[in-house]
């Protein structure tokens, strides 16, 4: 194949990829398919009926610390497998300046992306749907679960939104992101 013929052929792909609404076929209202499903009918089958434990991390310091995705992409993955899922899982290994940030009260910015609305369960993305972990293929470092101080909020799906609450890094429990926002508060649009 000419070199101008690869060339072609990539640009057509991209330009499919981008102009393209992948996300008609992602069902997040379905308690999220494939991988997320996975996860929680083997949670269902291992008796987890509460929600996970929270991290016993230490909060001291006060000041909020702006974060961008940018600097939660400093982490690199190992692919190991694993006996329970029967599949290959990815397990962080975050850098020490994400690690520092791991308890500390941070605010963030992304789109909404409903997991279970009904139920409260929402995850914040660096991309909107179309592009988002779950649907358009981006990494695991562009999503965290948000885990709301108080109550049930309700959002639509890529309303773009801030948010503060404590990191909480999460390198072991496959049942989790690797990144969760404890005592998420919504601060704005």
């Amino acid at each position: 194949m000419l070199r101008i013929e690869k060339i072609l052929i990539g640009v057509m792909a991209f330009t499919f990829v981008s102009c393209s609404n992948i996300s008609q076929w992602c069902k997040h209202g379905n308690a999220a398919t494939g991988y997320l499903s996975q996860i929680l009918s083997l949670r269902k089958q291992a008796g987890y009926t509460e929600n996970l434990p929270v991290s016993t991390v230490t909060y001291q310091d006060t000041t909020v610390k702006k974060v961008t995705w940018k600097q939660l992409s400093d982490v690199i993955f190992d692919r190991k497998w694993d006996e329970k899922m029967q599949m290959p899982m990815l397990y962080p290994s975050f850098s020490r300046s994400i690690k520092a940030l791991n308890g500390k009260t941070i605010r963030i910015s992304g789109y909404m992306v409903p997991v279970d609305a009904k139920g409260g369960m929402y995850v914040l993305s660096s991309n909107p749907n179309s592009s988002c972990f779950f649907c358009g293929g981006a990494g695991p470092e562009t999503v965290m679960a948000l885990k709301f101080k108080s109550g049930k909020p309700s959002f639509e799906t890529d309303d773009y939104v801030s948010f503060q609450g404590r990191l909480r890094l999460n390198e072991k429990n496959i049942y989790e992101l690797y990144y969760n926002l404890d005592d998420a508060v919504f601060v704005g649009k």
